[in-house]
Order: C-alpha cells, then structure tokens, then sequence
C-alpha cells in the first residue's frame, strides 16, 4: 500500500512541475519562449546570400507550412503543370517587373520567406527570378534547386492551369 501512495505523491509532483513550468513559459516574452512543438520555419540563411539553395525535403516542409513558392518557368510551362499553389513569374518574359511589384500588392513583405524553383538540372530561372527578387529588396529566398521534375519524380501535389 506504501508503493501507491509513493506513485500518487511522485504524480502529483510532476503534474504540479509541468503546470508551473507551462505558467512560467507563457508569462515569458515571445523571444525567450520554449517551443513546445517545433516550429515549421525556413532553416536560418545567412543575410550575406542573396538565396540560400534547399533540398527537396526541406522543399516539401516548407510547402506544408504554407510558404510562398514563384515557377520561374516561361507560362506555358507552368500551365502544362507546377506545384500545387505556387504562383507564376517568369523570368525571362516582358512583364516580370510588373508581376514581383504585384507580390506587394499581394501583400508579401520583403522578410517572408519565398521559394524559387524552375526545370531544375542545369536549369538557371529561378537563379535568374531569386536575383531580381533580391533587387527588389526580398531577402528571405530560397533556391529548390532540383525544381519541378524532381517534385514531381517525388508524387508530390502538383496543379495544371493557368492559376496556382
């Protein structure tokens, strides 16, 4: 009978341990907050680069937390197929001025984390959309260097049509 009232008593500890370890965190400032889950983000980039190249598993990570990836493919390509939500602009068409400026409009900050894709292979547009990004002051940009084939060659969800 001793046992059980040890093990009550031992429960009893930790219950009382993790509400005031839980009060304490939330009383905490956002910044020095224990995280209970972790958090869906972008691995840290260096603020020197202008991009910072990712793997397809990080890709994927990222697309699940919602963020903005940009088809750097002509739109022809795109509408044949893309990932599921990305948005189209071309590098290499007349209006790709007007459309980053439209990503504003759209409410992207210039810290929001973005992710750059094209054909992959030796595939150089969305080095090309990450470099004008860049000049129009978005510096949280992310390469997925291996692109829309490799995204594909992984099942993962893709979209057809001319909108994300």
């Amino acid at each position: 009978m001793r046992w059980k009232r040890i093990l009550a008593e031992a429960f009893a500890l930790l219950l009382a341990a993790t509400l005031v370890g839980a009060a304490g965190n939330a009383l905490r400032p956002e910044a020095r907050k224990l995280a209970w889950l972790p958090r869906l983000t972008p691995p840290p980039k260096d603020p020197s680069l202008i991009y910072m190249e990712i793997s397809p598993e990080v890709a994927l990570r990222l697309h699940r937390a919602g963020t903005l990836f940009i088809d750097a493919r002509r739109s022809s390509a795109y509408e044949q197929g893309h990932i599921e939500l990305a948005i189209n602009i071309p590098v290499w068409e007349h209006d790709v001025d007007s459309r980053i400026a439209g990503l504003r409009a759209k409410g992207v900050k210039s810290e929001d984390p973005i992710v750059v894709y094209c054909s992959g292979g030796r595939c150089e547009d969305a080095l090309g959309l990450a470099n004008r990004l860049a000049v129009a002051n978005f510096y949280n940009i992310y390469l997925y260097k291996d692109g829309f084939p490799d995204w594909q060659r992984g099942n993962r969800p893709v979209s057809r049509g001319k909108l994300p």
